[in-house]
């Protein structure tokens, strides 16, 4: 006796609620504990913030913590990446209308690089300050955002490049120099709550760029 093959059921999608399918819902809930982290990690510190203040903070339970996330450091590293990209970005931005002359370029540059940071103190705080105390638990993204921030100071600075060809090496590390003095003057300027005013560190990081640009032969500065 035949017995009458059965056709198993479709899987079941995600409901939408709201207008919003299941993964529309569970990436909202996780940009949430990103800018959670992100708000808590830049005003208190890694150490002093626990998982269950970052699902206070986000209005979610900590199910939807570990659905996220598979741990506090992995967190951070979200919210440290979330951060950098966007800082990255608005200075790509400002830049953007002067790619056609080096000392505009620099400018508009630095003006950006300075007042993101006093835009945003507690986002500043997180990748500049509290970064460089947790960068074991950052592991490899704080060198792999380094390195992006060096590589769009190359990416800016090759095509001015007029004079005797300089090293790549050597000119990598002038990028990674011109990062490091600006990474270190806005972590001074964080920790004396912007006292000096933005005109001065922007005026006086233009002169240190302005030399490098003549030692590299750059148009508009050589």
């Amino acid at each position: 006796m035949n017995r009458s093959k059965t056709t198993p059921p479709p899987p079941a999608t995600p409901r939408s609620y709201g207008g919003k399918s299941g993964e529309e819902r569970q990436a909202a809930r996780k940009q949430a504990l990103v800018d959670a982290a992100v708000h808590l990690f830049g005003g208190h510190g890694f150490a002093a913030v626990s998982i269950d203040a970052i699902c206070s903070e986000a209005g979610l339970t900590k199910r939807y913590f570990y659905e996220a996330f598979p741990s506090r450091e992995s967190l951070l590293t979200a919210a440290y990446e979330s951060v950098t990209r966007e800082y990255m970005q608005s200075i790509l931005a400002a830049v953007a209308p002067h790619l056609m002359d080096a000392r505009k370029l620099v400018h508009a540059g630095l003006q950006e690089s300075f007042g993101f940071v006093k835009r945003n103190p507690v986002k500043a705080r997180l990748i500049l300050i509290e970064a460089m105390t947790v960068r074991g638990q950052l592991g490899e993204m704080y060198g792999e955002r380094y390195d992006a921030f060096v590589d769009l100071m190359l990416q800016f600075t090759r095509p001015f490049l007029s004079g005797p060809k300089v090293p790549d090496k050597i000119l990598r590390v002038m990028a990674k120099s011109a990062v490091g003095i600006i990474i270190h003057l806005c972590q001074s300027w964080i920790a004396t709550d912007f006292k000096q005013p933005m005109t001065e560190l922007v005026d006086g990081t233009e002169l240190v760029f302005g030399g490098m640009g003549r030692e590299l032969g750059v148009k508009g500065y050589a």
